[in-house]
């Protein structure tokens, strides 16, 4: 009864979860809270573990004592991004089609790119030089483990073509613009300026470019939070 939840923007560049640092989400939030309510020592917990490298609503709970297990697990999140893509995606995508989160591979902007990986950006991304084949549906899946992509715009620019998508997810183990890029990529549509996608990027008109500014076109634009039965979406 006394958790209060909080949707909190972040910026690039800031990490979601630790005290190790003074500037991770965790501490600013905790320390916003204790100098508004002139309480001191509260406790503060991310739910969200979204990449450091993207902007997002993040969600965090904030209470004057320990959290326990069953306050965590009565919280449910679900997250809805937006991308930029390369390439023009099938009619069916505009209704919405869903595809299952891998279980191997999700890691891979942490991994070093070889030389062959190098001359294949965009086609092959796993360390180990596998490929990862990816199939849609129009099937409802349980968004705790799958990924529902709806395609809402398209714009061709000279010869060169991108999208604008919207991903919804309930996928909990962390890093999840991560798991969508790589699933976007394997499915044909990379994001713009996922650095994996180097070859398409480079196709793009250079007005284009100087619009996105090297920076990774994915981010977390709306939360639905669910609660003790209650749904509240914040965007």
């Amino acid at each position: 009864k006394d958790i209060t939840i909080e949707v909190v923007y972040k910026p690039v560049g800031i990490r979601c979860v630790g005290s190790f640092s003074p500037n991770t989400l965790e501490m600013i939030t905790k320390r916003r809270v204790e100098c508004s309510s002139g309480r001191k020592s509260m406790f503060c917990h991310s739910v969200s573990k979204v990449d450091t490298g993207v902007q997002s609503l993040c969600v965090l709970l904030v209470s004057p004592s320990k959290m326990n297990e069953e306050a965590l697990h009565s919280l449910n999140v679900s997250y809805t991004f937006t991308a930029l893509v390369h390439g023009n995606p099938p009619e069916e995508w505009r209704r919405g089609v869903y595809v299952t989160v891998p279980t191997e591979g999700l890691r891979q902007w942490k991994r070093h790119k070889t030389n062959q990986q190098e001359k294949k950006a965009g086609n092959v991304d796993d360390t180990d030089g596998k490929s990862t084949s990816m199939v849609t549906s129009s099937t409802p899946l349980d968004l705790d483990g799958a990924l529902f992509i709806k395609c809402h715009d398209s714009l061709q620019i000279e010869e060169q073509q991108i999208a604008t998508l919207t991903v919804q997810s309930s996928f909990d183990n962390g890093r999840l613009a991560n798991v969508i890029s790589f699933v976007l990529r394997k499915l044909g549509y990379p994001v713009v300026n996922d650095r994996f996608g180097k070859r398409e990027y480079s196709a793009l008109p250079r007005r284009l470019k100087n619009i996105v500014k090297q920076k990774i076109c994915i981010g977390c634009y709306c939360v639905d939070v669910g609660y003790e039965g209650v749904l509240t979406t914040v965007d």
